[in-house]
């Protein structure tokens, strides 16, 4: 483009009072959120000084493959490298941004921020699940040997990587479910086909594009490194796949010598490819100095009961100062009479004023903050089918949380304690001493 018609693109932008504004951005999390009333403007294929590419996605750019928001820069971008072409030179109005869908973990491996957990749901009801969220557009699973619908899911995911479908058949299901389904894939697959320049594929490209945690119980957590790698490898066989994008340990609720062999053996997985990323679930600061004073590498997720209610800070902090991606387990109780009333009164006044439900503005502040979640819902009535959709990545792109709406949520934060929740998710009744019990304080 010649200096000429940039001067004249500048002029007109700066008569209409139009003037782009940018920050620098090293991370699209919600510490970083800035709204942007400046000029609407495609951003074409450009060079920084560094050499750095940026392409326009959506509502994003990709910096080499690294997500920053729409009207902002990567710091050392000079603004004279950004060719702007006004396409709404009227429009003033704020825009909704949209987070990007995966976070990239310190093993290289990009993770999708919002799974699908099976946590209590039963055997009998997991075929229809993973249906219901696949044919939503979910891409990552959370599973474990606690939740005892592994044999199930697994079968359903070979029929998925073989034939593209399970066998579920959808002939009884209410259009207005599968209409929310469909709506929620869309979304979803429009923004990994931006980002990605294709969505679904053969066997192979079927299984890349899906990311699955499991997670080891605590009877699993031995001494013992060749019942690991016997168990793992028998995950690998019945899912019919040579590797799991992510191991955690279930809790810490074991003792030292089990955490740390159950650790170092998959360290050892992961060297052989059969374990693209290992994660820990309830571990808290001593848990994790653990680690580091036995000379062993951070894990790359640190999955918690995190919420605007327990927002667990100096642990989240810790994570994010070490490259650890902090990530909420299912929201399970929240809701019930044993959790925080006054509080969910009050999350209930957001979810009212943008529309949605209370599981939604959930799901959206962890993917404003940065952090994984795995939601999860049952499938006997047609609002819970529902939800699976609702609470996908594709369920949540269309609305957004203000700072001030953040703000007010992360004020919620009254330390909720698990043992007053009532929730059994990598432990049991007898592992709960009392209701101010939690298990990232069990050291």
């Amino acid at each position: 483009m010649s200096p000429l018609l940039l001067l004249l693109i500048q002029h007109v932008s700066f008569s209409l009072g139009l003037t782009p504004q940018f920050t620098s951005t090293h991370q699209c999390t919600s510490r970083t959120r800035t709204q942007h009333t400046s000029l609407q403007a495609n951003l074409l294929d450009v060079t920084d000084d560094d050499g750095h590419t940026f392409s326009e996605h959506s509502n994003y750019l990709s910096r080499d493959g690294a997500m920053t928001r729409r009207g902002a820069m990567v710091a050392g971008a000079s603004l004279s490298s950004l060719v702007l072409i006004p396409t709404q030179i009227l429009a003033r109005e704020v825009k909704s941004t949209t987070p990007s869908p995966d976070v990239k973990l310190q093993t290289g491996y990009k993770m999708p921020l919002i799974s699908y957990s099976f946590y209590k749901t039963a055997p009998e009801l997991s075929e229809r699940a993973l249906a219901l969220a696949l044919r939503a557009g979910v891409r990552h699973f959370d599973l474990a040997t606690d939740y005892e619908s592994f044999d199930v899911v697994a079968a359903s995911l070979r029929q998925y990587w073989a034939k593209g479908k399970t066998d579920w058949t959808w002939d009884e299901e209410k259009e207005e479910v599968l209409q929310k389904l469909d709506d929620a894939r869309r979304q979803s697959d429009g923004v990994y086909k931006s980002l990605n320049g294709k969505t679904r594929g053969g066997k192979q490209q079927r299984r890349k594009d899906m990311f699955l945690t499991y997670k080891l119980s605590n009877d699993e957590q031995t001494t013992n490194p060749n019942s690991i790698r016997r168990t793992v490898q028998s995950i690998l066989t019945q899912l019919d796949t040579t590797y799991l994008d992510l191991v955690c340990l279930h809790s810490p609720l074991t003792d030292a010598s089990r955490r740390l062999a159950t650790y170092e053996t998959l360290l050892q997985l992961k060297e052989a490819g059969h374990i693209h990323s290992i994660g820990v679930c309830n571990y808290g600061m001593c848990h994790l100095k653990e680690l580091t004073t036995n000379n062993l590498p951070l894990p790359s997720v640190n999955q918690l009961e995190l919420s605007p209610f327990n927002t667990h800070e100096a642990i989240v902090r810790y994570c994010e100062a070490n490259n650890i991606v902090p990530s909420c387990a299912a929201w399970s109780r929240l809701s019930s009479a044993d959790g925080p009333v006054e509080q969910w009164a009050t999350l209930g006044g957001v979810a009212k004023e943008k529309g949605v439900t209370k599981a939604q503005v959930l799901v959206r502040w962890a993917l404003q903050h940065g952090y994984g979640c795995a939601p999860r819902s049952g499938t006997k009535s047609k609002l819970e089918r529902i939800a699976i959709a609702e609470n996908s990545y594709g369920g949540v792109v269309d609305f957004e949380l203000s700072d001030e709406d953040m703000e007010l949520l992360d004020s919620l934060n009254t330390d909720y304690k698990a043992g007053k929740l009532g929730r059994r998710d990598g432990w049991k009744d007898d592992d709960v001493k009392d209701s101010d019990w939690e298990p990232t304080s069990a050291c």
